[in-house]
């Protein structure tokens, strides 16, 4: 039999991934940029952004859709092949570079679905009584055209 686990616990469950991918990041608040030792800050700059997207749907995981759980999982499995690829000696592997693209290419998708997801939510809750939410909508990445 097959377990459905459900769409609020499956995100809580995600979440952490989100926060690992930007782990390596320390925010420096004199010029508000991101140090990272991440051979790869656009993937750390992605994270970022799918931390504040996810700080929305925390608010109601029901909001997150099919396709943006799809896309964590996705992107959860692309984090674990890069984990794998980087215990290999870095300097005479190759797929690394594979693993680091593949890798950004899924949290792409996941900032534009899960982002939809959080921007239709914050519009439809037009009662922003929770300053944490109003918050969080207000820091959510741009739309990419």
């Amino acid at each position: 039999m097959i377990k459905r686990h459900s769409r609020p616990a499956l995100l809580l469950a995600l979440l952490p991934l989100a926060v690992a991918l930007a782990s390596p990041v320390a925010a420096r608040a004199d010029d508000d940029e991101a140090k990272t030792n991440d051979d790869d800050p656009t993937i750390n700059q992605q994270g970022f952004a799918i931390n504040k997207i996810l700080r929305v749907l925390q608010t109601n995981p029901d909001a997150a859709g099919d396709s943006c759980i799809n896309a964590l999982k996705e992107m959860h499995q692309a984090q674990t092949a890069l984990g794998k690829e980087e215990g290999v000696d870095p300097e005479h592997n190759q797929d690394i570079g594979v693993a680091r693209d593949v890798l950004s290419s899924e949290m792409e998708d996941v900032t534009n679905m899960c982002g939809a997801d959080a921007r239709t939510y914050c519009r439809t809750a037009t009662a922003h009584s929770d300053p944490k939410l109003t918050a969080a909508c207000n820091a959510l990445p741009p739309e990419e055209d």
